[in-house]
Parts: structure tokens; sequence; C-alpha cells
């Protein structure tokens, strides 16, 4: 059964590790990640994902999350950032498959933590190359992740079948996403959201309870 650690356990039989995906541009401050990363903790959230995240932020953003049980999470796109936030201590490495090549994949997984992997449009053949160079290279664990959009509906079997750990990163407006896939076995639930609507983390996380209850685990969950 596959698994992965990004600061607890991440797995069939563990509960979905929720992410809050934020535009670091788009809240504009530093003040503002900062702010952001205290709602994700309130809310129960597991980590917080930052996109575009300036280095000039990164000491501080990552001393704040660690106390508050808060991971914090960005994507890599070449191997100067995978060195980077190796050394501020970063949980995992997310790689796009649109922005990768394969020795983007080998550096992050050189580094022995875990790697998501966004999988856009990439085919079967493609993952499994994919899936293959991390774990010869090192790869304490692989998640691949599903984009949903407003009109998609997940489809994780295709996934699932190369032994990793599943997850979606939802953008769509739909109600019923988070629950329809934990249902169908994501254990990693990244949110995009924009500033205004962090208000909303409290009621996704319940959603995400809701639906690993349904699957007959407890309500509620302790996060990292």
């Amino acid at each position: 059964m596959a698994t992965l650690d990004l600061g607890r356990t991440v797995g069939d039989a563990h509960p979905p590790f929720v992410i809050a995906a934020v535009d670091a541009a788009k809240l504009g401050t530093i003040d503002h990640a900062i702010a952001a990363i205290d709602v994700a903790a309130a809310s129960g959230c597991d980590a917080v994902k930052l996109t575009s995240l300036p280095w000039t932020w990164c000491a501080r953003v990552y001393d704040h999350a660690d106390p508050r049980g808060i991971k914090l999470l960005t994507t890599v796109s070449d191997e100067r950032s995978i060195e980077r936030l190796d050394w501020f201590g970063a949980p995992a490495f997310e790689i796009f498959f649109d922005w990768s090549d394969l020795d983007l994949v080998a550096a992050a997984a050189r580094t022995g933590k875990p790697i998501v992997l966004s999988v856009a449009n990439a085919s079967d053949a493609d993952v499994a190359e994919v899936v293959q160079v991390a774990r010869g290279e090192g790869a304490r664990g692989i998640a691949l992740v599903q984009r949903v959009i407003d009109g998609s509906r997940p489809s994780l079997e295709a996934l699932r079948r190369h032994q990793v750990v599943v997850g979606i990163s939802d953008r769509s407006t739909e109600p019923g996403t988070l629950r329809t896939a934990i249902l169908a076995g994501a254990r990693i639930i990244e949110k995009r959201l924009t500033p205004k609507l962090l208000g909303d983390l409290p009621g996704m996380v319940r959603e995400c309870q809701l639906a690993w209850s349904l699957l007959g685990h407890p309500y509620e969950w302790t996060t990292s």
C-alpha cells in the first residue's frame, strides 16, 4: 500500500491531506501570507501551498508555518529552486508535468523527499516513466495529483495503477467535488483559493471530514 510522509503519513488508510493553495502574488505582502497560514492552521488544514513565492519571503513563512503544524509547499521549476527549498526545509517537492523534465524529477528525487506530481495532460506512458525515474533516484514516496476544473470529474483509477498516493487539485466551483474525490481514493486534497475565499477553509475541511466518515472512519482527524 503506497504511502508518503508529509509531516504525517498520507495514504489509503490515512485521512486526506488537505492543502490550501493561494497565489502569493495575489496576497501581495508577506504579512498577508502569514495571515493566510494562520487561517489555514485555524481551519484544520495540513498545508499551505504558496505559488509564485518570492525567495525573500521564504525564511519568515517557513519559520511561521512549522510551529503552527502547517507544512509549507510551493512548486519547483528548476534545480536551483529544489536546492533552495530543500535548505529551507520543504517537506516535499511539487512539480507540474507541463513544466518538468526527467532531469528535474530526478534532482528532486535525489533529495530523498517525496514528490507530488501534477499530471496535467500527461499520458499513462509519460506518468509511468516519471514514476520509474523518481523511484530509481530515491524519492521517498510519490503522489500523482489530477487537476479538476468545472465540468470535469475526478477519475483516479488510472493513476492508482502506478502504486502511488493519488489526489486532486480542485479548481472547480462545483459542490461535492471534494467528497467525490475522497470516496474515489484521493488522499491529497488541494483546493485553489483566492485570498477572498480563505474564509471558506473551515467548510472545506468539514466536507473532507464528512467524506472520510462515509468510508467508515471517525468524523474528525488530527492534522499534523
